[in-house]
C-alpha cells in the first residue's frame, strides 16, 4: 500500500493556497475615478494617475488593501458606487446616486477650488441665485456640489450649454457663447496655458470638499472606511501625504 502522506501535504498546502488567495481578493477593492487632472486621469500607457490616485497608494496600502482604479464618466461610475460594481469613489459626496447607498467618510481629503469665469468685468457669482436669467457653460457630468440641480431646473431661466473637456469650454467662453463658465481651479489652470483670453476674470464661489465614499453594497463597507480614514489621518500627521490631496 502506497504512503498517503504525499496527497496529505498537497491537500494542505492547496487548502493553505485557497485561504491565502480569498483572503487577498477580500482586501483587494475597486476604486472608480474620472478624466480630472491634476486629481485623477488615466496616462497614455493606460496607468491611473494623479493627485489623489498618489493618496490611494499610500493610505490603501497603509490601512492593509490592494485596489484596481477604473476610469468612467462621473454618472456611470456613481451608479456602479450604488451596485457595488466599485468599492470606493474619492470626491464630492454630493452625487445623488450616492443617497442610501454609500457610506461617506468625515475626514477631508482634498479641496476642489470652483470658480465662475468670464471676460471682462461682470458682477461676480458668489451664490447659485446670481446665475437666474444668465447664460452660462458648464462640464458634462459635473454636479458642482449641487449647483446643477438649480441650474438644470427650467424655472430658474438659466441657459446652460455643456462641454465635454475643458478646453472645449474655455473655447467656447472665447467665443462669447455665454457669460460665465462654471469650472474647477486645478483643470482650469492646465486648459488655459493651452488657451489665451485676454480679457479672462475670475472668483472663485467655494472650495468643495473630497471624501472617501464606500458603497454600501460591500459588507464590509463600514470597516473599509473606518480603516481607510484611520491610515490617512496617521499619514497626515506623519507628512507622508501630499500638502494639495489634503488641503483643510
Amino acid at each position: 500500500m502506497k504512503p498517503r502522506y504525499p496527497v496529505v501535504i498537497l491537500l494542505f498546502f492547496g487548502l493553505v493556497f485557497f485561504s491565502g488567495t480569498q483572503k487577498a481578493m477580500a482586501n483587494k477593492l475597486k476604486i472608480g475615478y474620472i478624466e480630472f487632472p491634476p486629481f485623477t486621469y488615466t496616462e497614455a500607457g493606460g496607468k491611473p494617475s494623479g493627485i489623489l490616485i498618489d493618496l490611494a497608494n499610500k493610505v490603501f496600502h497603509d490601512a492593509g488593501y490592494e485596489f484596481e482604479a477604473f476610469s468612467y464618466p462621473v454618472r456611470r461610475l456613481a451608479s456602479y458606487i450604488g451596485s457595488g460594481d466599485l468599492d470606493v469613489w474619492m470626491g464630492l459626496k454630493t452625487l445623488p446616486e450616492f443617497t442610501g447607498k454609500a457610506y461617506i467618510g468625515d475626514a477631508i481629503i482634498a479641496e476642489l477650488v470652483l470658480r465662475a469665469y468670464t471676460k471682462g468685468k461682470k458682477t461676480p457669482i458668489l451664490v447659485k441665485e446670481d446665475l437666474i436669467g444668465k447664460s452660462i457653460i458648464v462640464l458634462r457630468g459635473y454636479s458642482y456640489g449641487g449647483w446643477i440641480t438649480f441650474i438644470e431646473d427650467p424655472k430658474n431661466n438659466i441657459n446652460h450649454i455643456k462641454a465635454n473637456k475643458h478646453e472645449a469650454a474655455f473655447n467656447m467662453l472665447k467665443a462669447d457663447r455665454a457669460d460665465f463658465l462654471l469650472d474647477y481651479k486645478e483643470p482650469s489652470d492646465m486648459a488655459l496655458q493651452k488657451i489665451r483670453i485676454n480679457d479672462l476674470e475670475y472668483n472663485q464661489i467655494s472650495a468643495l470638499p473630497c471624501y472617501f465614499v464606500v458603497s454600501r453594497a460591500n459588507p464590509k463597507g463600514q470597516d473599509i472606511i473606518k480603516k481607510l480614514e484611520k491610515s490617512h489621518e496617521k499619514l497626515k500627521k506623519e507628512g507622508a501625504l501630499n500638502p494639495l490631496s489634503t488641503q483643510q
